[in-house]
């Protein structure tokens, strides 16, 4: 019963958070207002009241605080660096996931035919989960265009295996460009992503 109470006392989240800004972040703040719940804008408000970046919500009229229209991109702009992080991280343990698959399918074909393509493919998982590591530390550029690099290796080996294929049907396709897709999507936000 005693912790509800002190629960019930505690201030809200984004006040914390809000109140640790920056200048500059809390004008940031007041200029994306929209984007925030009602009660927090207030807050964000009544903060800049508080150290004297506006005099009134009245100055929330003056061109420095209008709102910037959003452009369309294809990667959305985040500019907390901890939410960043959070999704550099996971998009990287994706990647990462995604190595794993040809390792083991390396592997599977290693261990039935014992041919070089397995080999091949097992140490191009082991490659790609290596440099997906290493974009988990930091993302630098290199790096993004060295997995752009073993991605377009992939491409053109799922190419191979599409027009080598005696029956094929078009779902085969669609799945193997959406994996591609998607692949290069990650790849690209990840470079979006960095450091």
């Amino acid at each position: 019963m005693m912790e509800i109470s002190n629960i019930e006392n505690n201030e809200p989240e984004f006040k914390k958070i809000i109140a640790g800004y920056s200048d500059n972040e809390l004008k940031n703040v007041l200029r994306k207002r929209a984007l925030y719940q009602k009660e927090a804008a207030d807050f964000a408000v009544q903060e800049a009241i508080r150290r004297g970046l506006i005099y009134s919500e009245q100055d929330l009229f003056a061109r420095e605080f209008k709102m910037e229209p959003e452009k369309f991109s294809v990667f959305p702009s985040i500019e907390n660096n901890v939410i960043r992080a959070r999704y550099r991280k996971s998009i990287t343990r994706a990647l990462i996931i995604i190595g794993a698959l040809p390792m083991v399918w390396g592997g599977v074909k290693i261990f039935e035919t014992q041919n070089l393509e397995g080999i091949l493919i097992f140490i191009f998982g082991v490659a790609w989960s290596l440099i997906s590591f290493q974009l988990l530390r930091s993302v630098k550029l290199a790096l993004i265009y060295l997995m752009f690099f073993l991605l377009a290796l992939w491409t053109a080996y799922l190419v191979k295996m599409i027009i080598s294929a005696r029956t094929l049907i078009a779902v085969d396709i669609l799945m193997a460009v959406l994996a591609v897709g998607i692949v290069f999507y990650f790849i690209g936000f990840l470079g979006k992503l960095k450091d």
